[in-house]
């Protein structure tokens, strides 16, 4: 299976108090991750609007192993664990440039369609996911 990678660098505005990444500064990574993946599959939002089928999150689930600091360079690498009619699975681990592990995640995206109602997904999704 493929596995999709993104990268980032951590900025000051996700710390907390603490001075590690925020806890929910890791679903927005995801969220980067995600969008990055999509334009390197080919997809851009624009597309989703054309389909009028959208990608709307479910689920995600986010399992924290280490802190991140700032300026640190993070890398997202995820795989599709289930691909469904209307849905697809993504893992996710979240690295450090040293590869140690920060993070471990896993997102659920349902197609939906502009009344809300959950409809197939694009046929260039499920087959830039599908290798």
């Amino acid at each position: 299976m493929k596995i999709w990678k993104s990268s980032l660098k951590v900025r000051s505005y996700e710390l907390d108090s603490f001075g590690h990444v925020n806890n929910g500064s890791f679903a927005n990574y995801l969220e980067k991750a995600r969008g990055d993946y999509l334009q390197q599959a080919g997809m851009y939002f624009d597309d989703f609007h054309r389909w009028k089928k959208y990608p709307v999150i479910a689920r995600v689930s986010i399992d924290y192993e280490a802190p991140a600091f700032f300026g640190e360079e993070l890398q997202i690498l995820a795989r599709v664990s289930r691909l469904g009619r209307s849905s697809i699975t993504l893992d996710y681990e979240i690295k450090k440039a040293d590869g140690s592990l920060c993070a471990k995640a896993q997102s659920v995206m349902v197609f939906v369609d502009e009344t809300g109602s959950s409809v197939l997904m694009p046929d260039k999704m499920r087959e830039a996911f599908q290798e």
